[in-house]
């Protein structure tokens, strides 16, 4: 069974920015992510809170950036 391909916002609440973060594949609630920011590795923990129509919540693991 496929699961459908979600959009989530990352914010940075160390540094009041965001960026829009679309996965090409699924991936379900509950997982943490690696992802690339500026060149720097980072992690996200996806979750399925939605934020606005269909994006939802992911909240960044990694405060260093």
């Amino acid at each position: 069974m496929t699961r459908p391909v979600r959009t989530y916002l990352v914010v940075n609440a160390a540094h009041d920015s965001g960026c829009l973060i679309i996965f090409p594949n699924s991936v379900p609630a509950g997982s943490v992510v690696p992802l690339e920011v500026d060149g720097r590795p980072v992690r996200v923990l996806l979750t399925d809170a939605p934020l606005v129509g269909d994006v939802l919540a992911a909240e960044l693991q990694d405060c260093y950036l």
